[in-house]
Parts: C-alpha cells; structure tokens; sequence
C-alpha cells in the first residue's frame, strides 16, 4: 500500500469532533565553526537589549540567549520541558523515534538530518507540529536542534515561542548579503539543545534565493558540519506557495502535516505530487479525535521512509 493510500485510511478513520482550532498556526561556501559560533554563548540579554533598536544590517552578535515564554506555549498547547507526561508528548515521541532512526540509519543519505514540516494547506497545524518536533528532539540527550523559520512570507515561529529579536534577521538576510554570517542570526534558546534561525527580512523572489547557490552551501554547512544536529525547517503549505516545493528538493525527510475533517484526499494527492515522494518519510494527522487525549484532537501517523506514493 502507498504512502498516499495509507494517509488516506488515516484520513478517512478518524472521526471529527466539533473543537476550536488549535493555537499556534497561524554566497559562498560558509566556514567552518559559523554556526556553532551563534551558540557557544551563554550570555543572557534583558528585554531591553533584545528589542532596543538595531542598524538594518547587524554583524558579530553571536552571544544571544532568548528566553521562550513557557507560558505561551502552555497555552498553545505545545510541548514544555517541564511537563509532565501528556498524550501530545508521547504522540511526538512516537513520531521522533522514526526521525531520528532515519539520521543514524547506515544507509541514510546525505542531508538526511534536514528534516522540513508541511502542510498541504494553510491552517493545517504545521507550526504547531514543528515547533513540538523540535522540543521534543531537543529533550534527547545526545542531539541539539536548530529551528529554521522557512515560511518567509508569512514567518511565526518566534511570535508562537514568544520570543523578540532585534531587527529580526535571518535566512533571507544571510542569503542576501555575504557579509553577514549565519552565525550573526542564529539565536540560543533558553531550551539548552534548541537554537532558532529567524526568516528574516521578506523579499519578492523568495523562491529564487532558496534556490539558489548561497542556501545549498548553506544547507550543506548545516547538514555535515555537526552530527548531533537535527535541523528543522517550518516551510510553507505545498498548495499555496511555490517556495515549499524549491525547499523540499533539499530535505533529508519531509513530513506531511493534513487537518482531519478538512485535507481531503485528492488535496493530499495534488500536495504530495508536487515533491520528491521518496523523501516523505510520514503524514501527521492533526486534529482528529484521539481516545483519552481529553483534548477533542490528536495525531495519526502514517509511516513510509522511502516509499513511493
């Protein structure tokens, strides 16, 4: 059975209750040690440095600790360090495992730590997804994340971790100026093994620069540099922007986020027709009825590393 067949069973299984939506949707060759540089730094920043005024273009500020608003996320019903165990917790346990067993897989191929999230459309819940993805892998005792932000029209991870930055650099900017290094954007969590990378200023040819020479080195530098590190990237939903498909021919593993009750098959079919199937490695279910969740919403995840839809 094809991954599209069993995303499908999945689809058509779980019952929909009534529920509100969940929160939280809404050039060269780099050298080596840039982005270990952004987090080697412990140095903790008041919100006033955080948010004070920046010049348009900021270089060398590699010493930024950010504090997530823990709170916030309870309140999104994300994954925190702290929490006891939850079904949402367990649920991306589950779904981890797989991840990180492609990574150490003997027969795993290059880039296969480069892991994007989407989603067929908007509202799916890919954010939420992402972001409970990376804490939870980040809660590993032996891998760090860093936590790119790749919907750069419509950028959210920081507001959904409540986090400021200044001047708001990222991916664009690095992509667009040589001189600033990926380490200058690069921000440490207060989640010890979680770093942020920041979209960045929006540009109207988006799709051209990551597709360009600049993001393969980066990703390269990103990819083999560090073989603890699971890089995350948040890409926008397949069916509404084209930059998710340039971003998807550069991913190790893609997973597949589709709202219970609202993806339907054949947006689910068009979705995964536009990118490289042999890298979707699962579908997540998001907001379908889970049993004892007490939530009124779940996750279903449909397993296929390698499989052709």
């Amino acid at each position: 059975m094809s991954l599209i067949d069993r995303a499908a069973d999945l689809l058509g299984s779980v019952p929909q209750p009534q529920r509100k939506p969940v929160a939280g949707e809404g050039p060269e060759t780099l050298g080596p040690g840039l982005i270990e540089r952004a987090v080697s730094n412990d140095k903790q920043l008041s919100d006033e440095e955080v948010v004070a005024p920046a010049p348009a273009r900021v270089i060398g500020r590699v010493s930024r600790t950010l504090n997530i608003d823990l709170g916030r996320l309870r309140q999104q019903r994300m994954i925190t360090p702290d929490a006891e165990r939850t079904p949402i917790a367990e649920n991306f346990r589950r779904i981890k495992r797989h991840i990180l067993a492609n990574v150490a897989s003997s027969t795993a191929g290059p880039g296969v730590n480069l892991i994007m999230i989407t989603s067929a459309l908007p509202g799916d819940g890919k954010t939420f997804c992402t972001i409970n993805l990376a804490i939870s892998i980040a809660m590993e005792m032996d891998r760090t994340v860093l936590l790119v932000d790749a919907d750069v029209a419509k950028p959210s991870i920081t507001t959904a971790l409540g986090i400021k930055v200044a001047a708001e650099q990222g991916l664009m900017d690095v992509l667009l100026h040589r001189e600033i290094d990926v380490a200058d954007v690069i921000c440490k969590t207060d989640i010890g093994k979680l770093s942020v990378l920041p979209a960045g200023t929006r540009h109207a040819r988006a799709t051209e620069l990551l597709a360009s020479e600049a993001m393969r080195a980066l990703l390269q530098e990103m990819a083999e540099r560090y073989a603890d590190r699971i890089i995350i990237f948040d890409s926008p939903p397949l069916l509404s922007a084209s930059e998710a498909c340039v971003l998807a021919t550069r991913m190790g593993q893609i997973l597949v986020v589709v709202e219970a009750g609202k993806t339907t098959e054949a947006m689910l079919k068009d979705a995964l027709s536009r990118i490289e199937s042999s890298n979707v490695v699962g579908v997540l279910l998001n907001k379908g009825a889970a049993p004892g969740s007490g939530y009124g919403y779940g996750y279903g995840y449909g397993y296929g590393y390698g499989d052709s839809a």
